[in-house]
């Protein structure tokens, strides 16, 4: 990958487009606490994006949420974190994965062997249960991206395996 296309210019999430878009795919637990979920005050700022779109519930992988985090400068996203995970029960970091795609860079000198990819620095964690292991991402990038990557497996009911 060259320096320009893993330094791509990307927006911030436009909300009530992902919302229009997507929001057959959302459903409110009475369970889950809405602090940080799309049906509470989530928390976007200039310099950032937390929030929860809880979803439909998986016949395999339960209740699950779409978590998402975007970190801004001069109105464009430097660091992306989309989470496909399961959210109720609530489980330890490690066992609520099931996907994910970030850009946190991870190619410093130590960086093991095996988590350095030619796509750096965006990632796909990719196995449900292990985000230890990462490959390449060369296509989701927004949180349009991997909405439209999890709704497929919701809509179908098929399970993610990687």
């Amino acid at each position: 990958m060259s320096s320009s296309e893993s330094e791509k210019i990307l927006l911030p999430a436009n909300i009530p487009e992902i919302l229009e878009k997507y929001g057959n795919l959302l459903y409110n637990y009475p369970q889950l606490a809405t602090k940080d979920s799309i049906y509470g005050n989530y928390k976007r700022t200039n310099s950032k994006l937390s929030v929860l779109f809880p979803l439909k519930e998986h016949p395999v992988h339960g209740k699950t949420g779409l978590h998402a985090t975007e970190k801004y400068r001069t109105g464009f996203v430097v660091e992306y974190h989309y989470q496909w995970k399961i959210i109720i029960p609530k489980m330890g970091k490690l066992y609520h994965h099931i996907s994910a795609w970030e850009n946190e860079p991870h190619d410093a000198s130590w960086t093991p062997e095996k988590y350095k990819i030619n796509s750096e620095p965006h990632h796909h964690h990719h196995v449900p249960g292990d985000r230890e292991q990462r490959k390449e991402n060369w296509d989701i990038l927004t949180l349009d991206d991997a909405f439209s990557f999890v709704a497929r497996y919701i809509h179908s009911g098929e399970e993610y395996k990687q």
